[in-house]
């Protein structure tokens, strides 16, 4: 850590008391500021989620900024507000309208009263102790911020990052927060004033990143609660709600993508060049720009916006240095390459292999462990055909003990900066194998512990194994032909994965019981850049909604096994 972020982190360590705007209120703990645009009915979702924490309404204050919404949303607000007597507590400030969420949530943040300032969507809500829990975490720990654990709804929330405690990450050295980089955390409010930390105003795409970014690398105390769902974050199906849902224009988005990029050459989040800077970088350079040329979210676009996206990626890729593209999953370093390469025929061709790359796990056994079950699964990676989802294995060429090369379509292959670049076998050892439970009613998806290996299976023979499959020896039969003979490399490979884990109803979520409800087992496999969650069909854990039948931490009954072993035969 350089000198001077040494001594700006002790000048937020020093304060020992946050000073409030003038308004002429007392200070509070925490200020939930929310912007709203034309919400609708749906912003009383988290209005109520508000009004019913369980820290004391007097320690608490909800700022809602309004970006002059031509419905009823502010009406809504300040009705259900009076219903429930709480204009001491909740507040509605009304804006001209920007368009965008950032001038809203800095209104917001300059009429906080609280010590810390906690971001939430307008249509997002919060658990029952998700201020008091969150609250006490930074208190606890010191925390600038604190990322409560989160469960999506219509949408993937981050998981990774609340496996374990963490009570004091620091992005300069670890990654692991980049796995949450939306603004829906709580922030000491007097870190944000000392760092001058805004949000950019308009619309700027990528607006939370930005500010997250610079906010994560002007301190090394970022904690979680990593055992307890405190945000319920929403997408809705019909896509109202949210601005940033709208169209979007290819080159002004990669704009936001340089400016995000521009924050780790900045004077006070300088990040020096080497194999970390690469791993920041290739959280947008890939996620960003790469998968948008990549897969079906190339080919579910016209033609024109197609190359439109094509020319505006490949601008960037020209811009960046080639070991940028070393942090990489091997998947988007093809990409990269042919980005580079600057063939939009090619790209197409490469995302249309791409599309229907699946897993297909398998439950291989079950048996009772007390009140737990033991689960033994295995699963391929594929490529699914057509609406009859024919599936034939993905198929590696292994030229040599080091190498274990994806099998490129010929064209693709000819461009020899993507061959080089498609070798998986780092990929393959660090592969992401793991069982998960998700809570149907509530969202929270969780991971358990879980033992794996990787065996390389001769591309005929997984044919030959995969009965339920139709087609699929033939298909694996010409294909291991012609890869002989195009490339004389005869030892064409499929990937088989094997993994066990412990499914206990009373310790599975980090120690503690699953929460009341119906829990569905998956099985995650991530290899390269692919990665997919699949529901293991039959196999679901059911706790029951009464709490004098729910076995302490630690505890076993009989009970919670036949919970178990009924779901799971179902």
């Amino acid at each position: 850590m350089s000198a001077t972020r040494k001594a700006a982190v002790h000048t937020t360590a020093r304060t020992s008391a946050h000073t409030a705007p003038d308004t002429g209120r007392q200070p509070v703990k925490v200020s939930i500021v929310v912007p709203t645009h034309d919400t609708g009915e749906t912003v009383l979702t988290g209005l109520r989620s508000f009004l019913a924490q369980s820290m004391p309404r007097s320690e608490f204050e909800i700022i809602y900024v309004d970006d002059e919404s031509s419905d009823d949303t502010v009406a809504l607000l300040e009705a259900e507000i009076a219903r429930q007597d709480a204009q001491e507590t909740a507040r509605v400030l009304r804006i001209d309208h920007s368009g965008w969420p950032g001038r809203p949530r800095n209104v917001g943040t300059d009429a906080a009263r609280g010590e810390f300032v906690h971001y939430v969507d307008d249509d997002d809500w919060l658990a029952p102790e998700a201020l008091e829990r969150t609250y006490a975490r930074a208190r606890e720990t010191s925390a600038d911020i604190v990322i409560g654990r989160m469960a999506g709804h219509g949408r993937q929330a981050p998981r990774a990052l609340f496996e374990q405690p963490m009570a004091s990450c620091d992005l300069r050295e670890d990654t692991t927060l980049l796995a949450s980089m939306t603004v829906h955390k709580l922030f000491r409010t007097d870190f944000l004033r000392a760092h001058g930390l805004r949000f950019p105003e308009g619309r700027v795409r990528l607006e939370d990143h930005m500010f997250t970014l610079r906010a994560f690398l002007l301190t090394d105390r970022v904690a979680t609660v990593h055992d307890y769902t405190c945000y319920h974050w929403v997408r809705h199906a019909d896509g109202k709600h949210n601005v940033s849902y709208e169209r979007i224009d290819p080159a002004p988005y990669i704009d936001s993508v340089r400016k995000v990029l521009a924050i780790l050459d900045a004077p006070d989040t300088h990040v020096p060049a080497g194999r970390h800077r690469n791993r920041l970088t290739a959280k947008w350079y890939g996620k960003k720009a790469l998968e948008r040329i990549a897969g079906r979210r190339l080919l579910d676009q016209p033609a024109e916006r197609r190359a439109a996206w094509f020319e505006a990626v490949g601008a960037l890729a020209a811009e960046l240095p080639e070991e940028a593209d070393t942090a990489l999953p091997t998947r988007l370093r093809v990409v990269a390459a042919l980005a580079r390469h600057g063939d939009l025929a090619l790209a197409e061709e490469q995302a249309a292999f791409e599309t229907g790359v699946v897993q297909r796990p398998r439950v291989e056994s079950t048996r009772s462990q007390g009140a737990a079950l033991r689960m033994r699964c295995t699963s391929s990676l594929v490529r699914e055909r057509g609406r009859g989802r024919t599936a034939a294995p993905l198929v590696f060429l292994r030229p040599d003990e080091r190498r274990l090369r994806l099998c490129l379509p010929p064209r693709v292959a000819d461009v020899e900066t993507a061959a080089e670049v498609a070798d998986f076998a780092k990929a393959v050892r660090r592969s992401n194998v793991r069982g998960q439970l998700r809570h149907r009613e509530g969202g929270t998806v969780l991971s358990v512990p879980t033992t794996w290996q990787v065996a390389e299976v001769p591309a005929e023979r997984a044919a030959a194994d995969s009965g339920p499959y139709s087609r699929l020896h033939n298909l694996c039969a010409k294909a291991a032909a012609r890869l002989r003979g195009r490339t004389g490399e005869p030892d064409a490979r499929t990937l088989r994965y094997t993994a066990e884990f412990t499914l206990d109803p009373a310790t599975a979520d980090h120690g503690a019981p699953l929460a009341p409800g119906t829990w569905d087992v998956h099985f995650q496999l991530g290899v390269g850049g692919w990665r997919t969650s699949k529901p293991l069909r039959g196999h679901t854990l059911r706790v029951p909604d009464d709490a004098a039948s729910a076995p302490p931490p630690g505890k076993r009954t009989p009970h919670g096994r036949r919970e178990l072993e009924s779901a799971a035969a179902s």
